[in-house]
């Protein structure tokens, strides 16, 4: 141990020096103090003592001796005893298990005559543990500033992450609502479609209906005609019956009925005809006529009737309307029509 710095006083008391022996146990025993001094009723002694020191013993006798066996003795640790101990005759206390911290042993001596002598002192401090030093704790703030460091990226990499996961179930939510969006307005435009078509083919029934009401005028008419005819050729000339032919044929003749139905089909079949003239020009009046039948799904006799020739005819007229539109063999009519009219305008 380092050399003993040692402070004096003096007893007011005859009874002498008091304080003896001062040992400590650390990782070796060691005499904190040897009781030599000159003129001295006391010690006083102010000693850092490394943390290992947790055991120390006293001794303390008085320079009497003549009286030795009449002296007592009354201690006190202050930082360890609560008041100074009862009077006793040992001459000498032994402490364990010290903690770290500033320590005062003060002892005084009494004889039997009540006479008391000054306290002797000795001062001695145990340093803290290196775990409980200036150091150490500057090392736990800056762990635990590193901790909460540690703890508030790592709060802040899962705020990051759970907002990312929110952004991505929000985009998620987005894709789903713009696709039930489209699938909605997919189930509209096909609910508009099929209205439409339904409409269309309400419309083309009722184009068929009316085309099969002007082949039975026509049919009507030329039996007229020929009942007429018969009637002209076996009568004197009638000049009526005459007139009255030359009327039917002008009927026949005249195409403001057949113009007032190409455009209402037109109307309900986005243009179909108009797109066909723009398209194959040098098709004429009776083939955009046969197109118009043919689209109605007229058989070739009811077709025949409406355009006033034969069945045969209608066969002939079919022929060269597939050399004018190009159709290949493989192909139908209908289905050439059905193509036409999906791509639009040309």
């Amino acid at each position: 141990p380092k050399p003993l710095q040692q402070n004096s006083s003096r007893s007011i008391l005859p009874l002498g020096r008091v304080l003896g022996e001062i040992r400590g146990t650390g990782i070796t025993d060691s005499l904190l103090f040897g009781g030599l001094l000159q003129d001295n009723m006391g010690a006083s002694s102010n000693l850092h003592l490394p943390n290992s020191f947790r055991s120390f013993h006293f001794e303390f006798s008085s320079p009497s001796y003549e009286t030795q066996e009449n002296i007592e003795y009354s201690i006190y640790l202050e930082g360890s005893d609560n008041q100074w101990s009862a009077w006793s005759s040992r001459p000498e206390k032994e402490y364990t298990n010290l903690t770290n911290g500033r320590y005062r042993f003060r002892v005084k001596a009494r004889d039997n005559l009540g006479n008391e002598s000054e306290s002797g002192i000795f001062e001695f401090e145990v340093d803290p543990p290196w775990y409980k030093t200036i150091w150490a704790y500057l090392f736990y703030l800056l762990a635990i500033g590193l901790l909460l460091r540690q703890a508030y990226q790592l709060q802040k990499r899962k705020l990051l992450i759970q907002q990312k996961k929110y952004e991505e179930k929000q985009e998620q939510l987005k894709i789903l609502h713009q696709l039930e969006l489209e699938k909605n307005e997919k189930e509209i435009i096909r609910l508009q479609n099929e209205q439409l078509i339904n409409e269309m083919m309400f419309k083309n029934k009722e184009l068929a209906e009316t085309g099969m009401h002007l082949v039975e005028r026509s049919d009507a008419l030329i039996k007229v005609k020929e009942e007429l005819q018969k009637l002209y050729r076996n009568t004197k000339e009638n000049h009526d019956i005459k007139k009255t032919l030359q009327m039917l044929n002008d009927i026949e003749k005249n195409n403001a009925n057949w113009e007032k139905f190409a455009t209402h089909f037109d109307e309900i079949n986005d243009n179909f005809l108009k797109n066909l003239k723009i398209r194959y020009p040098g098709l004429t009046n009776n083939d955009l006529k046969l197109c118009t039948y043919l689209q109605l799904n007229l058989a070739s006799k009811e077709i025949a009737q409406m355009m006033n020739i034969s069945t045969r005819g209608i066969e002939i007229s079919r022929y060269r309307l597939r050399k004018k539109l190009g159709i290949p063999s493989e192909t139908t009519l209908n289905e050439f029509f059905e193509r036409f009219r999906d791509r639009g305008n040309p």
